[in-house]
């Protein structure tokens, strides 16, 4: 995919839709989805800084991320990473299968742009997953500094791409979920 995330000519602009307050709430609709996965993001870097603070052991991260049984200090980490990547990936699947192609039909040229380069940022997201993934793997294995380190880099680079994403995403469809009145 050319550019990153955050690559601004990378990205598609969406029309301009003239919104009344009624139609404003389909858009809002979308933005409150993504604060729920934010927020279980906050706390995953939260408890991460915890463990680099030394309030937790390196060796304490993979069991969360791996799904395991985790003390009560992991509990957080389990719920928040090992779900929250599971269910940022069905979000996307539902986004691509069922909210985009409602968007996709109105057959707006520039509004479709946006909604391809988003579909290829799913995609690079669910990379970062899967990298993510693979440090924890790694980590599980051998539970040293460098392999935390590792795992504290991608879970970063995710963060900040979904959070890229996000924005990208409600600025430019959550006007024309309004105005094509598509329901979230």
């Amino acid at each position: 995919m050319t550019g990153g995330i955050d690559d601004p000519a990378a990205r598609p602009r969406a029309p301009e839709f003239a919104l009344d307050p009624l139609q404003e709430l389909n858009g809002k609709g979308l933005a409150a989805i993504h604060r729920w996965y934010l927020r279980d993001l906050g706390a995953v870097g939260a408890l991460m800084g915890d463990i680099r603070a030394g309030l937790a052991a390196p060796d304490d991260l993979a069991p969360a991320v791996r799904g395991m049984p985790m003390a009560q200090n992991l509990a957080l980490f389990g719920t928040a990473c090992g779900q929250q990547c599971l269910a940022l990936t069905n979000h996307h699947q539902i986004e691509d299968g069922w909210l985009y192609p409602q968007l996709e039909v109105q057959g707006n040229a520039p509004l479709n742009a946006v909604l391809t380069r988003l579909r290829a940022e799913h995609r690079m997201l669910h990379g970062l997953i899967e990298d993510l993934a693979g440090a924890a793997d790694a980590l599980a294995v051998d539970p040293e500094a460098g392999n935390f380190d590792a795992c504290a880099r991608h879970f970063a680079a995710l963060d900040a791409a979904v959070r890229s994403h996000f924005r990208y995403e409600e600025d430019s469809i959550g006007p024309a979920l309004g105005y094509y009145e598509v329901r979230v």
